[in-house]
């Protein structure tokens, strides 16, 4: 196995729908078994939403992206062999 031992998200809360005004909060976590240089470690939320419908033998489907985020939790560096933990939390608008 290489160096990355364990590259898990976990979320706060377990939520599937989110609203306004709502966080999405949770935490990167790593696990290495030697040393590993990095330049960046990102976390990227996205949200949108979609219908699709099909009647008779119409169909059709609409998605719309409502927000596009990136934090980055870890800039440039050299992670030392075990486990980090990186917070990371997005506010919905």
């Amino acid at each position: 196995m290489g160096k990355l031992q364990e590259f898990d998200i976990t979320f706060t809360n377990n939520k599937v729908v989110y609203g306004p005004g709502e966080s999405i909060s949770g935490t990167v976590k790593i696990r290495t078994s030697n040393s590993l240089q990095y330049k960046a470690i990102k976390v990227n939320c996205q949200g949108s939403c979609g219908i699709s419908n099909k009647m008779n033998d119409a169909s059709w489907a609409l998605e719309e992206q409502y927000f596009n985020s990136t934090l980055s939790v870890a800039d440039k560096g050299t992670l030392a062999s075990g486990e980090h933990s990186f917070p990371f939390q997005f506010l919905i608008p």
